[in-house]
């Protein structure tokens, strides 16, 4: 069996309004698509990076540079292929753009070795469990429309959620002290900064927030560098009983070391789409449970085309300690028609279609439904 083609499309659809995620506003839903093509007809699929406005830097190295590479090699061949896309960017950078697109390929190879075993990904990976719970995710809004969506998700059957918040201190525990009235103590609240605090500020914010029952605070302190990244969520650490977590803008299993020697976080967070794939997400899941850490993926809101939401979820049934999933609050082009037989969440739980492979599949008109111009796939801010 050989590789015969490898292509990347971004594929989604336009918002009605802007959502914003952190620094992060995105005008479309939508991700960069990945698709692995055999000689016996065989097509795994697979996402890269966090959304579809990434594509016009991520897509041309998939497509002009790594895909010529891989074209007729034995796609089984996972491992020997990941190091080789790893090597290559050796000339090019080794972390950003370069981690997104080698992330989406390995995630398409995945899929397809699982087609090609008749197996789904979590089993090849080596099922640890069926189901897991998930957290719902509504993106920056004001507090009042919030308080309506966390209501909502407590009736659809939600029993964790977590909230966004910017630099504003009050604004914050506001935000948090509203949703916690809304919606009972019964129901697992975490937190998600943004990197918009220096160290004392994520500590103020911090000694409030464990006021009000949170159960993590996700990457509070803006941090230029790795070393500043650790050090300082480190030293609010120390300061702290509130769990703290992070690693979603982290590459390689290599950019974690250091995280798990000084124990800065409680909770690792790697993104199957932009670690390094499926590959390197379990590799640095099995990092965290040597050192008794869980590991809940970051699976990017700002996508919903559904395909890294499988991924994620594939992952985190292979491994025992990864007891949440995030999922999206608002859906997107993967719930609209663009793949056959989403994922969907029941009673607050996910569970996996026992299919080969990732268990989605494009539908046959997601190419002409849901391409996106080049003018929809540009950012309209930085950040993540």
């Amino acid at each position: 069996m050989r590789i015969t083609s490898i292509e990347a499309r971004p594929l989604g659809s336009p918002l009605d309004e802007p959502l914003r995620w952190g620094a992060m506003v995105v005008t479309s839903k939508g991700g960069i698509v990945v698709r692995v093509t055999t000689d016996e007809g065989l097509v795994g699929i697979g996402e890269a990076g966090f959304s579809s406005e990434y594509f016009p830097t991520v897509g041309p190295i998939i497509n002009q540079q790594l895909a010529p590479m891989l074209v007729g090699q034995d796609p089984r061949n996972i491992g020997a292929l990941w190091q080789q896309m790893l090597d290559a960017t050796h000339m090019w950078g080794r972390r950003g753009i370069e981690t997104y697109a080698l992330s989406g390929i390995d995630i398409a190879l995945w899929d397809l070795l699982g087609k090609i075993s008749d197996q789904p990904v979590h089993r090849l990976l080596g099922a640890s469990k069926q189901t897991v719970r998930a957290y719902f995710a509504p993106s920056v809004k004001p507090v009042d429309r919030i308080v309506e969506e966390a209501r909502r998700a407590v009736a659809d059957g939600y029993t964790a959620m977590k909230l966004r918040v910017l630099g504003d201190i009050g604004a914050a525990v506001e935000l948090v002290g509203a949703v916690r009235d809304a919606v009972g103590d019964s129901v697992e609240l975490g937190v998600d900064a943004n990197m918009s605090y220096d160290r004392r500020g994520a500590l103020q914010l911090a000694r409030e927030l464990e006021g009000l029952q949170v159960a993590w605070l996700e990457e509070p302190i803006l941090a230029r560098s790795l070393t500043q990244y650790i050090d300082d969520h480190t030293w609010l650490a120390d300061r702290v009983s509130l769990r703290l977590s992070g690693g979603e803008s982290l590459l390689t299993r290599f950019e974690f070391i250091d995280l798990l020697n000084r124990r800065t976080f409680d909770i690792l967070q790697p993104d199957a789409t932009s670690v390094g794939g499926i590959s390197e997400a379990k590799r640095v899941a099995d990092m965290a449970s040597t050192w008794n850490l869980s590991c809940i993926p970051h699976i990017a809101c700002s996508s919903g085309t559904g395909i890294a939401l499988a991924a994620g979820l594939h992952l985190i049934l292979a491994c025992e300690n990864t007891p949440l999933i995030e999922v999206d609050a608002y859906g997107g082009p993967g719930w609209d028609g663009m793949l056959i037989d989403p994922l969907v969440v029941k009673d607050g739980y996910l569970s996996v279609h026992d299919a080969p492979g990732l268990g989605v599949e494009l539908a046959a008109d997601a190419d002409e439904r849901f391409a996106l111009s080049a003018e929809s796939t540009r950012p309209t801010d930085g950040g993540r």
